[in-house]
């Protein structure tokens, strides 16, 4: 049986993300592939998380930031 899932690898143990069907003390193949696009909930998920923990002066810090463009171009070396 073939089955592809999500797994967390922390502190020297693969952990799956979902349940599997699996009997105890069964042995598996495991191929690993780091190169994960990322979902759509995962992406919704991690957005959710931006201003976690900041204050409402902090968000409109960090948005008037963002926004403002001048920040992400340096002017060109004379």
């Amino acid at each position: 049986m073939r089955q592809t899932i999500k797994a967390r690898y922390h502190d020297g143990v693969l952990q799956p993300l979902e349940p599997l069907a699996l009997a105890d003390d069964a042995e598996v193949q495991v191929t690993v592939d780091t190169d994960l696009a990322l979902g759509a909930d995962e992406i919704l998920r991690c957005a959710a998380q931006v201003y976690q923990g900041l204050s409402a002066d902090e968000i409109k810090q960090v948005e008037s930031i963002a926004l403002d463009r001048q920040h992400f171009f340096r002017e060109p070396a004379a």
